[in-house]
C-alpha cells in the first residue's frame, strides 16, 4: 500500500499536521528508514513495537512498520501507570516509541516493564532514548525485500476494557486489508479527510485512516478532539470527510460558535463506536444536509455494519424513522447472523447474539487462548451484542449481553431506555444500568449528565420515560453527574459505573 501510493501519488499530500505536509513518497521513505534503523537495533519480523502518543503522522508510520513484518501495538494514551504496565507486559513489546508528553509516564514504569530493549523519543530528546527523527535522518531509506504472508500479524489492538481487563485483539495483514478495501467508504484521491478519533483505536486507524491513505486522499491529523480545532480544520483545509464517535458529534452540534465557521466543504460525516441519538441525527441533517454515514463494529471484528447516506430517510414513514435507530445492514464481504444460545440462526425480528464470519475478524486474543476459544467458536466470532434483524436486513443492536437487565423476570434492554432518555432536551449523556433490588432482583437506574444550563428532576425524568416506555422499563431511580467515565473510543464505561452498586452482590450473568 505504501509503495503503490509512493508510485501513484509521489508528490501528493498524504498528511497535514500542525501546518507541516508529508507527501506519499516521503512517508514511504521515512518508514523504510525507521525499519532499517530498527533492524540494526535487533528488531526483526514478528517483534512487537509499541507507540504511546497523541495522533500524528508518525503514528501511522509505526503501524506501517508491519511492512517489515513488525507488529505495531498502539497504546491508549489515557492509561495510568498501572494500566500501561499491564498493556506493555501483556503484549510483549520489545521497542517503544514515546511522545514527549508521555516521557515522564514511561520513565516512571521502567522498572516494571519487561523486555523492552529500545526506547525511542518522539518530538524531543530524552535521556536513555533515541530520537525518532534523528534515526530517520541517519539511516537509508532502502526499499525492503522481505516477503510477507497475508496471515502474518500486523497489529494488536487492545479492547476498550468495558468488561474486565483489556484484551489484545490480533489483526493480520489479511484482516486489515479486508477492512481497508471495503467498497463502502466513498473515499477518492480528491478528498480531504479529518482524522480526530484516536489512532490507538481501530475506529480511528484501521477502520478509517488506513482507508483514507489507501484511497490517496489527504489526511488532516489532529492530536486529539477539540471542538474549535475541528471546526477550524474543516474551514481552513476544506475538509470533505470526517469520522467521529457520537459524543464528538453532539459536542460539535452544541458548540455556541458553530454558525461562525464555513463548513460547506463537508460531504460526509461518518460515525462509529456507538449509536447516534435520532434527535442529533435530525439536527445534523437539518444543518449539513443528508451526509451522515454510519459504520459500526468492534475491536475484534472491525466493521460489521454500514448505513449509507442515501439510506437515511429522516422525514420518511414511521418505518423509516424507526430504522434510524438501526446500525444499518451487514457490511459486504462477510457474514453476519443473529444466533441463539444453541448456535442456531433466529428468525427475522427475534433477538439473539450478533455473530460474524469474515476476513476482517481478528486472529484471536494475544496470549489468551481460553478467551479466544470462548469468542471464536466454529468459525463464528461472538460479539456479545444482542440484536435483531428486520425483514429488510437492517440490524438493530438492543444491548450488550452483560448490560441486559432482568427485573422481575422481564428482559430490559438498557439501550432502549437510553434512546428515550437521549430524546429528552436536557440530557447530554445517559447510562442505564441494573442495580441490586431485593424484590425484583435488579432495578433500572439511570445515570445522567445534563446539558449546560439545563435542569431536570428525578421525577420529571421518570415520568418522561413512563410516557414513552412500558412501565416495567422505566428507571426506578435517577442520578445526576457532572461527567461520565469514557473509553478511548468514546463509549461510556458502564462497568465502572455499575461496580460500586454491586459490591457485596453477584451480578447476574445472562
Amino acid at each position: 500500500m505504501l509503495v503503490t501510493n509512493a508510485i501513484s501519488y509521489p508528490d501528493k499530500t498524504a498528511f497535514i499536521f500542525k501546518g507541516r505536509k508529508y507527501t506519499f513518497s516521503e512517508v514511504n521513505s521515512r518508514v523504510n528508514s525507521i525499519i532499517n534503523a530498527l533492524s540494526k537495533m535487533g528488531v526483526k519480523k514478528g517483534d512487537h513495537v509499541g507507540i504511546l502518543a497523541y495522533n500524528c503522522p508518525q503514528y501511522f508510520e509505526a503501524f506501517a512498520l508491519s511492512k517489515a513484518g513488525i507488529v505495531c501495538v498502539p497504546l491508549n494514551f489515557r492509561s495510568v501507570a498501572r494500566e500501561l504496565v499491564y498493556l506493555i507486559n501483556n503484549s510483549e513489546i520489545n521497542t517503544i516509541i514515546v511522545a514527549k508528553e508521555f516521557i515522564d509516564l514511561a520513565n516512571s514504569v521502567r522498572n516494571e516493564i519487561k523486555g523492552i530493549k529500545n526506547f525511542l523519543s518522539l518530538n524531543c530528546d530524552a535521556d536513555g532514548m533515541k530520537n525518532y527523527e534523528d534515526i530517520i535522518k541517519t539511516h537509508a531509506s532502502v526499499e525492503l525485500t522481505d516477503t510477507l504472508s497475508p496471515d502474518d500479524d500486523a497489529a494488536i489492538y487492545y479492547t476498550s476494557g468495558t468488561t474486565g481487563r483489556p484484551k489484545g485483539a490480533v489483526h493480520t495483514h489479511k484482516s486489515l486489508l479486508a477492512e481497508i478495501n471495503m467498497p463502502n467508504k466513498d473515499l477518492t484521491p480528491e478528498d480531504v479527510a479529518l482524522c480526530v478519533m484516536p489512532f490507538f483505536h481501530v475506529g480511528g486507524s484501521a477502520a478509517y485512516q488506513f482507508a483514507v491513505f489507501k484511497s490517496g486522499a489527504a489526511s488532516v491529523v489532529l492530536e486529539k478532539f477539540d471542538e474549535v480545532d475541528v471546526l477550524e480544520a474543516i474551514e481552513n483545509e476544506k475538509v470533505t470527510y470526517v469520522n467521529m464517535v457520537p459524543a464528538m458529534i453532539i459536542r460539535l452540534m452544541d458548540h455556541p460558535d458553530l454558525n461562525k465557521y464555513d463548513l460547506r466543504s463537508l460531504k460526509t460525516i461518518g460515525f462509529t463506536g456507538a449509536p447516534l441519538p435520532v434527535d442529533v441525527m435530525r439536527r445534523c441533517n437539518a444543518y449539513f444536509g443528508p451526509i451522515i454515514h454510519q459504520e459500526l463494529g468492534q475491536t475484534e471484528t472491525l466493521n460489521l455494519t454500514r448505513f449509507k447516506k442515501h439510506e437515511y430517510k429522516i422525514d420518511g414513514s414511521a418505518k423509516d424513522i424507526k430504522r434510524l435507530e438501526s446500525a444499518g445492514k451487514p457490511a459486504v464481504l462477510g457474514e453476519l447472523i443473529i444466533m441463539d444460545d444453541k448456535g442456531n440462526e433466529v428468525p427475522r425480528g427475534q433477538v439473539g447474539e450478533i455473530v460474524s464470519r469474515s476476513d476482517r475478524n481478528m486472529r484471536g486474543y494475544w496470549n489468551m487462548p481460553d478467551a479466544t476459544a470462548e469468542t471464536i467458536r466454529e468459525g463464528w466470532l461472538h460479539t456479545g451484542d444482542l440484536g435483531r434483524m428486520d425483514e429488510d436486513g437492517f440490524i438493530f443492536i438492543v444491548d450488550r449481553k452483560k448490560d441486559m437487565i432482568i427485573s422481575g423476570g422481564e428482559n430490559i434492554y438498557s439501550q432502549e431506555v437510553e434512546d428515550v432518555l437521549y430524546s429528552h432536551p436536557a440530557v447530554l449523556y445517559a447510562a442505564v444500568i441494573g442495580v441490586p433490588d431485593e424484590r425484583w432482583g435488579e432495578a433500572v437506574k439511570a445515570i445522567l449528565v445534563l446539558r449546560d444550563g439545563m435542569k431536570a428532576t428525578e421525577g420529571e425524568i421518570i415520568d418522561y420515560c413512563k410516557e414513552n416506555l412500558a412501565g416495567y422499563k422505566k428507571p426506578k431511580s435517577v442520578e445526576f453527574r457532572d461527567s461520565m467515565p469514557m473509553t478511548g473510543s468514546g463509549k461510556i464505561q458502564k462497568n465502572i459505573i455499575r461496580e460500586p452498586y454491586w459490591k457485596g452482590h453477584e451480578k447476574m450473568v445472562h
